[in-house]
């Protein structure tokens, strides 16, 4: 069994954020939805400019306006992923993202500690693991993340938390 404990700062929670954009759900949202939303920009706009023409000056202005923020907001997906991200994650009350959280390793899952509550999350919970930068993540069916600073664990022990999870989550490894 391995025991880690994690406190919570600004920095793991950007990269709880990071882990969340690159995720294969948002990353496919991006690709489908930015091109998209640039080409109904586009359709908007050229519809605004006809209004324009046949003296519809209110209704064409709108749908410029609206045109072009489509298309601003399609091709800037990412950062407005970010900024939703950022945004979603600041109202989330204090309790439920500040302090200490302590994680246990073992064969039967990954027992969580905090101020809120203990609970276990058994392997089977988990749809997918990857690595950004220093830390190693592990992402539940309700997207969840576990993160551990691979900096702050012992070498052995980080060999430990790894082989345990590349047998109970195995090859279900995040993009």
């Amino acid at each position: 069994m391995v025991s880690y404990q994690m406190d919570l700062n600004d920095e793991r929670r950007a990269v709880a954020i990071d882990v969340a954009l690159e995720s294969p759900g948002n990353v496919r949202r991006r690709r489908i939805g930015g091109p998209a939303l640039v080409v109904l920009g586009a359709l908007l706009v050229a519809i605004g400019v006809l209004l324009l023409g046949s003296g519809s000056d209110v209704l064409g202005v709108a749908y410029l306006v609206l045109g072009a923020a489509a298309i601003v907001l399609g091709a800037r997906a990412r950062a407005f992923q970010r900024f939703v991200l950022r945004r979603a994650e600041t109202l989330v009350d204090d309790a439920f993202r500040s302090g200490e959280v302590r994680y246990s390793f073992d064969e039967d899952g990954v027992t969580v500690d905090s101020q809120v509550g203990h609970g276990v999350s058994y392997w089977p919970s988990f749809k997918g693991w990857g690595t950004m930068g220093d830390y190693l993540y592990l992402r539940r069916g309700d997207n969840k993340l576990v993160l551990v600073n691979c900096r702050e664990l012992a070498p052995e022990e980080l060999e430990e938390v790894r082989a345990l999870v590349e047998r109970h989550v195995g090859s279900r490894r995040d993009a």
